[in-house]
């Protein structure tokens, strides 16, 4: 039987200490920021991207650590760190329009700027409806019966609009929390 010298033991206990210590805050950060979320009084969706950026971090982190345990230096762990950013990134372009429409989402949650009922309008894109339904993507106005606009929810942040408050209104966050109808509900 094959025994291994105290190097490489010692090299494996401090991965699996160091995995372990990963693990625990990769799962536990989940509960802590919804925590967060709930004692500051904001939308739990509001913090998917803080989260993702922590869980990202800690990934990283222990990366780049049990590499450098293992004999990898500092040069090849950024070469290597660098790439894997470098093809995030452009991953991260293909998707901003996106990512753009989910976080303004979360912007027009947590400062209300309309209801759902209210009748906005979009003077330079000649652009007015009821606001009937909000997605994590799309706002969308009746323009008409049986006519419907999707607006992405970034174009808030980017054009000027004019709200009227509706007669009867429901706020975006409870929107957000409705489930979609099922077949029987409608």
């Amino acid at each position: 039987m094959n025994h291994l010298d105290p190097d490489t033991l010692r090299r494996l206990v401090e991965t699996g200490v160091i995995l372990i210590v990963a693990l625990a805050l990769f799962f536990g950060l989940r509960g802590r920021i919804l925590q967060f979320a709930r004692w500051a009084g904001l939308p739990r969706l509001a913090f998917a991207p803080v989260r993702l950026m922590l869980r990202s971090s800690i990934l990283v982190v222990a990366t780049a650590l049990i590499l450098g345990l293992w004999g990898f230096e500092l040069g090849t762990i950024l070469a290597l760190l660098g790439t894997v950013l470098g093809l995030v990134a452009i991953g991260f372009v293909a998707v901003w329009s996106v990512l753009s429409n989910f976080l303004c989402t979360f912007v027009l949650v947590v400062f209300k700027p309309f209801s759902i009922g209210d009748e906005l309008e979009f003077p330079a894109d000649n652009v007015k409806g009821r606001v009937v339904d909000l997605s994590l993507i799309f706002t969308t106005l009746q323009v008409e019966p049986g006519e419907t606009v999707l607006v992405p929810n970034n174009t808030y942040f980017q054009r000027v609009f004019r709200r009227r408050a509706g007669q009867q209104t429901s706020g975006l966050a409870e929107q957000l929390r409705q489930p979609e109808p099922t077949t029987e509900q409608t």
